[in-house]
């Protein structure tokens, strides 16, 4: 997998959202700001509700670029085989059997695309699972949670 096209990929995706969110702030405050929003009682707040909300998304807006600057400034190399895994990895796990691919970003944990024909989902160095991996090396198993369900994960490859 060409990583830099991954991160492409994710900044893609976090711009396409951002962009969302950008619009839906600006209809919330163009309804929040309406004449027809004006205040009858005491009780009547849908122009503040509104107003609250459009809030909120442009704060989700800011959020999405800031993640989106990150990946753009992150620096990427390829992994050498003996390499333990630190931002900007791209980890192949076995899961339950079955692998799984992660990539170790600075922000934007959760966010996921299809590359390649695989899921990627970011992990960032916070997250449960990102704290496990981070430090690990391709061919080490990461012990399970000791709940029930819970199954060791495999590092298969780190790129």
């Amino acid at each position: 997998m060409d990583k830099k096209l991954l991160i492409a990929s994710i900044v893609d995706k976090l711009s396409v959202e951002m962009e969302l969110i950008a619009k839906a702030a600006m209809s919330a405050h163009d309804e929040a700001t309406h004449p027809n929003e004006k205040q009858e009682n005491q009780f009547d707040t849908p122009g503040l509700e509104t107003s609250v909300l459009a809030e909120g998304q442009v704060k989700v807006a800011a959020e999405l670029r800031e993640a989106a600057d990150s990946f753009r400034s992150l620096q990427m190399h390829e992994f050498a085989p003996d390499e333990a895994i630190t931002l900007g990895a791209l980890v192949k796990v076995e899961v339950r059997g079955e692998p799984s691919y992660f990539v170790l970003g600075p922000k934007a944990g959760g966010i996921e695309v299809v590359f390649d024909g695989n899921k990627v989902t970011v992990l960032t160095p916070q997250s449960p699972l990102g704290r496990k991996l981070m430090g690990r090396h391709a061919g080490e198993t990461i012990p399970a949670d000791p709940v029930p369900g819970a199954r060791p994960l495999k590092v298969l490859s780190v790129i």
